[in-house]
């Protein structure tokens, strides 16, 4: 089993585009012990998860199949990565020299399986590979299937999941069962399925037009509501976010307007972003690294670069936020006029983050408990704002977000 540590720039020409990456090559050396280092993940209620005990807000990426990526995704901030690439093979050579770079810098890994023999309920290799991994150190949780309700025309999701679902849980019982959605009922229809859900919510092009079906960003609320609801609040929740242009396959089907043929801005980044957090959300993924940097989904390079620094910018945001999104404490959820906003404290100061997920301005009146009157600091952006008589007053732009710090 080999560590990734040498320290190169890669730039790698991928078609047509540039994909620059500035980060850590592979040179193969070392070895990991993957049982001595095995962490035992726990699911509390509708809190983080836990690793060893240590809650943990998972900041991840999906598609990151490349441990040549690993540093420069640890160095933005990341600190769990996926790929499909266990589903498309039974047996991936790659994968414990995957796990074992993700390890090494410091990354959790979301493992799958192979999404035929599921389908099928052949479980024999499933098994196999449970047993493989279960003591790796970068497992944090299995990932059984992608938007399984695709399948529903035969009903077969409803028989699979559960039986797969037991299947870990037999070899497994230390790390946690994840799958993806992508409609709004299935948060009740797998809930005893998975220990956490995801769901893939992507609202660029904006949602609702006349050509397309959806909820724009409220829906990114509905889920953590709808789940909090199907769960009784007892399992985590994790958003998966939008970071490609989703016109490029869209526009193959529908008529889309020109200036929608581009990925999220920054301001609809956050918007997902922060929708998700005040909503409960107790991790955040985004899709995907690969098309962020793949030429078939990207119209410019300087479109790409553009997102993945907007991205990055993010990430960091939430790695500040840290301490307050792992913390232990009581929270206040509150979801008008289109505004959804959470209040919670870190131990030390109170923060409130609000976002309006409608593409129209509004008015936010944010309940603060235990406050009367107090001076907010406006994260991230500057500015001031103040607590009056229990209240924070904020007038919002479309799809603004903003987080506030209350006290020294």
């Amino acid at each position: 089993m080999a560590l990734f540590s040498k320290v190169t720039t890669r730039v790698e020409v991928m078609g047509a585009g540039i994909r620059s990456m500035f980060a850590v090559g592979t040179v193969l050396a070392g070895v990991v012990s993957s049982v001595a280092g095995a962490a035992e993940v726990s699911v509390v209620g509708g809190t983080c998860v836990r690793v060893d005990g240590t809650p943990f807000f998972p900041i991840g990426v999906y598609s990151a199949g490349d441990p040549r990526d690993f540093a420069m995704l640890a160095e933005a901030g990341f600190n769990t990565v996926q790929t499909y690439s266990w589903e498309g093979e039974r047996c991936w050579a790659d994968g414990e020299a995957w796990l074992d770079g993700a390890h090494a810098h410091g990354l959790k890994c979301l493992v799958g399986l192979y999404r035929a023999d599921v389908k099928a309920m052949n479980f024999e290799a499933t098994a196999r590979r449970i047993e493989t991994y279960r003591d790796h150190p970068a497992l944090l949780a299995w990932h059984t299937m992608d938007e399984p309700e695709w399948d529903e025309a035969k009903n077969q999701g409803q028989v699979y999941m559960p039986a797969v679902y037991a299947l870990i849980k037999e070899h497994d019982p230390n790390h946690p069962v994840t799958a993806v959605v992508c409609r709004f009922r299935d948060t009740r229809l797998f809930q005893p399925s998975v220990d956490v859900l995801q769901a893939d919510y992507y609202p660029v092009p904006p949602i609702p037009a006349s050509w397309y079906a959806g909820k724009g960003f409220r829906g990114v609320q509905m889920y953590a509501e709808r789940w909090r609801e199907a769960c009784g609040g007892t399992k985590p929740f994790w958003y998966v976010g939008q970071v490609f242009d989703f016109s490029v396959s869209k526009e193959k089907k529908y008529d889309v307007p020109d200036e929608w043929k581009r990925p999220p801005t920054r301001e609809e980044l956050r918007c997902m972003t922060y929708t998700a957090v005040a909503s409960g959300a107790r991790g955040i993924f985004y899709w995907s690294l690969l098309r962020v940097f793949r030429d078939e989904w990207n119209r410019t390079v300087s479109s790409s670069v553009r997102l993945w620094e907007d991205l990055k910018s993010i990430v960091d945001e939430l790695n500040t936020l840290m301490p307050l999104l792992t913390a232990d404490t009581p929270e206040t959820i509150q979801n008008e006029s289109g505004v959804v906003s959470m209040v919670k404290s870190d131990g030390a100061h109170t923060y409130i983050i609000v976002a309006n997920y409608e593409r129209k301005a509004a008015q936010a009146r944010i309940r603060v408990p235990g406050l009367k009157d107090a001076d907010a600091e406006v994260l991230f952006e500057g500015g001031k704002a103040s607590v009056v008589a229990g209240t924070l007053e904020a007038g919002l732009a479309p799809i603004e977000s903003h987080v506030y710090r209350v006290g020294g």
